[in-house]
């Protein structure tokens, strides 16, 4: 079928999202084979949570607040982040044959130019919507609209939806780690970080007007012209709902289709486009990798990049998994952006780390996936930075609720939690042991050790923290060892705001085992007391 400047304009009124991306999924697959022509749909979607692509749903959502809400869990066929969607944001898609003046542009090019076309159909209703990278639109720093590209061939994809309205405790609650970011200078809410149209405008603006806008404008981004659907198109998107072609979007990625003991080793790495995790299991001598996973919130092409690389590594031997990693990359076109291979190479020197690390720290395999490893511009790891190690941060939060020492930054060592203990081990190897007592203090307390020239420290924090609050680690230059915590945690119980302001009304729980085989390695300074450390 003949693809040129032509678009058919259809509506699909609202449907369940797994539906509406098996049309996506379809009506791509068949336009990039010559059978269908260039598409723009306009569509609402049922609740659900849609992950990225290369996303794993267990570190992404809520299951089960999801299930208890009738909240499904889709897959996009694009990368990027999980997102709440339902009836009150108005969703596209336009599936065009690549103009010839986008031939060159890498997926980076391509969401700035779609979503442009997205921020001049808000222009038109009065609102000054701003493109951020790598695919948001935003007002006054605030995200309004999403928008996710993919590609078969010259056949592009490019889908996403401008929140009219939002429900800000559903999607709080159905996303474990909320994609929306916070801002790195304040502590801004969710709703500070989300605008809506009704917001904007001071009531949802006529349907009418809002489609209008945004079909003038994702065809003027390359000169597109409109086109009436024929019945024959409807009932296409009607037979497509159910229908998902093999092949070209491997659903899933290895996290779901690997059993949960077959991985060993974990990490994660916070690179300038997403956050990367990996996930290993070796061979019976551990000499080999015998499983791989690779996931994030990224956009990488070509789709199956990723599930390539998996399948690639298998059976490698850790000695050879830096120059497998290169050989892959010399011989393939990868386009993944903001994120490098040597992210990729870094994220799984980390995860072969627990390895050496379970073994020289005496750790179980669980204790050692508890580990994050920030290794500085030297990329040290947990066994060249305790060596090194000068002060001890812990968090307000772990310390009881009603403990008259809860939000000062000492501690009687009373016994009544682990905070007592931590502050005990940290005093007999002579290091500064700091309280946490809110995220500014945690800016604050990082510029003061480097400014003092700390070479060297451990903590403790949930890894949602650590993943959302990663640029102020990463900004300090000071290497650290951080172990994940328990119990009680701000980000499953819906208070993240709380706990940044120090305000979190629950007990979080330290794994003192851990510290204590942890602090072992830590060498003693002449101002430590000479009781032994157990």
């Amino acid at each position: 079928m003949k693809t040129g400047r032509e678009v058919v304009i259809v509506e699909t009124g609202t449907s369940a999202a797994a539906a509406n991306i098996a049309i996506d999924r379809r009506w791509l697959v068949e336009h990039a084979q010559g059978l269908r022509p260039n598409l723009l749909r306009l569509y609402r979607n049922l609740p659900a949570v849609a992950i990225g692509q290369h996303q794993a749903a267990a570190h992404e959502v809520r299951s089960d607040y999801c299930e208890r809400q009738g909240i499904v869990i889709v897959r996009r066929i694009t990368g990027g982040g999980a997102l709440y969607v339902d009836e009150r944001q108005l969703a596209w898609s336009l599936i065009v044959h690549r103009p010839r003046k986008w031939r060159d542009y890498d997926i980076a090019a391509l969401l700035k130019i779609c979503c442009s076309g997205i921020g001049n159909a808000l222009q038109r209703l009065g609102l000054d919507a701003r493109f951020k990278a790598p695919n948001d639109l935003e007002i006054d720093g605030r995200k309004i609209a999403s928008g996710y590209v993919t590609a078969i061939k010259d056949s592009l994809l490019f889908h996403g939806t401008i929140l009219c309205d939002v429900d800000i405790a559903r999607t709080l609650q159905a996303l474990r780690v909320p994609t929306e970011k916070l801002s790195p200078k304040g502590l801004a809410g969710a709703r500070q970080r989300l605008t809506t149209l009704k917001e904007q405008l001071g009531a949802q603006p006529p349907t009418r007007k809002l489609k209008q806008a945004l079909v003038t404008e994702l065809l003027a981004t390359a000169g597109f012209v409109p086109r009436n659907a024929t019945k024959s198109v409807y009932a296409i998107l009607r037979t497509s709902q159910g229908e998902q072609p093999d092949g070209e979007f491997p659903h899933g990625t290895a996290i779901s289709r690997m059993a949960e003991n077959a991985f060993q080793a974990e990490a994660l790495w916070k690179c300038t486009g997403a956050l990367v995790r990996t996930r290993l299991g070796f061979d019976a001598d551990r000499s080999r990798l015998a499983s791989v996973s690779i996931t994030g919130d990224m956009f990488a092409r070509p789709a199956d990049l990723l599930y390539r690389l998996e399948q690639w590594l298998q059976g490698t031997a850790l000695a050879d998994i830096e120059n497998r990693v290169a050989e892959f990359f010399s011989t393939r076109r990868a386009d993944m952006p903001g994120v490098s291979p040597q992210d990729l190479l870094r994220v799984l020197r980390l995860a072969l780390n627990r390895l050496h690390e379970q073994h020289m720290f005496q750790l179980t395999q669980e204790q050692a996936n508890r580990l994050m490893v920030l290794g500085a511009d030297a990329d040290l790891s947990a066994s060249q930075i305790l060596p090194r190690t000068e002060a001890v941060l812990v968090p307000y939060c772990a310390k009881p609720v009603d403990c008259a020492w809860r939000n000062r930054n000492d501690c009687p060592e009373c016994g009544r939690c682990e905070v007592g203990e931590a502050y005990r081990l940290g005093r007999m190897r002579g290091l500064q042991v700091i309280t946490i007592n809110n995220y500014e203090h945690l800016c604050a307390t990082l510029s003061d050790l480097r400014n003092a020239g700390v070479s060297g420290l451990i903590g403790m924090c949930c890894q949602n923290f650590f993943i959302k609050r990663n640029h102020a680690f990463k900004e300090s230059g000071i290497p650290m060892v951080l172990m994940d915590i328990s119990g009680s945690n701000c980000y499953e119980l819906g208070q993240e705001e709380q706990a940044y302001a120090g305000n979190f009304q629950a007990q979080a729980r330290l794994d003192v085992p851990l510290l204590r085989r942890i602090m072992r390695h830590i060498p003693k300074t002449d101002a430590s007391r000479s009781t032994p450390v157990d």
